[in-house]
């Protein structure tokens, strides 16, 4: 095998070479495309409810984690594409939560704090004191966030994980710089 060959194959194990946005679920013989909504690739899931807990890991069979919305642009171009597509009446779970420290809604895919939020009025309530887990919901046709029980059944939205950003071109030049040299191109397979 050639070297570029080779590259290519280092490439793709080190993840530079991108999978296709169609994601296939190893449990069923379907593929589940993610939408590009703003900038973000979603899986937008409608066929069955889950609690938060399901719908976390219904998003990783998908290498992807319940969105966390960032801005006031993204939410409203998520709410716009949830409301004319027909979802106004669902409710979709969020990667947000408190169950660590109550009043303080943390990302569950990086732990940092929840970096954007429009809450329904007079919300977070913690209703119950058992509301831990972050949701969207429609008002008045706007889809809003509303705190809820963990164990309540909603839809999910995934997120598509981005790459990492302190991946660059120069760390995977310095990659490849030291595996050719620890490495006997010759001896790749044919």
């Amino acid at each position: 095998m050639g070297l570029t060959k080779c590259c290519i194959l280092i490439l793709c194990f080190a993840g530079v070479l991108s999978n296709s946005i169609n994601i296939s679920n190893p449990d069923e013989n379907q593929t589940q495309p993610f939408i590009e909504i703003g900038g973000k690739y979603y899986l937008i899931s409608t066929t069955s409810t889950m609690n938060w807990f399901g719908a976390m890991l219904y998003c990783r069979k998908y290498d992807s984690d319940l969105a966390v919305i960032e801005s006031e642009a993204e939410m409203n171009t998520l709410s716009s594409y949830l409301t004319t597509n027909g979802n106004i009446g669902k409710q979709f779970w969020l990667g947000l939560t408190d169950l660590a420290e109550e009043g303080k809604f943390m990302s569950i895919k990086d732990g940092r704090p929840m970096p954007y939020a429009k809450w329904s009025f007079g919300q977070p309530d913690n209703t119950g004191r058992n509301e831990d887990c972050v949701h969207l919901w429609p008002v008045n046709n706007i889809f809003h966030m509303n705190d809820d029980h963990c164990m309540v059944l909603h839809y999910a939205i995934c997120e598509l994980r981005q790459p990492k950003k302190s991946c660059d071109v120069c760390d995977l030049k310095n990659f490849i710089e030291k595996f050719m040299q620890n490495t006997n191109l010759s001896n790749c397979p044919n």
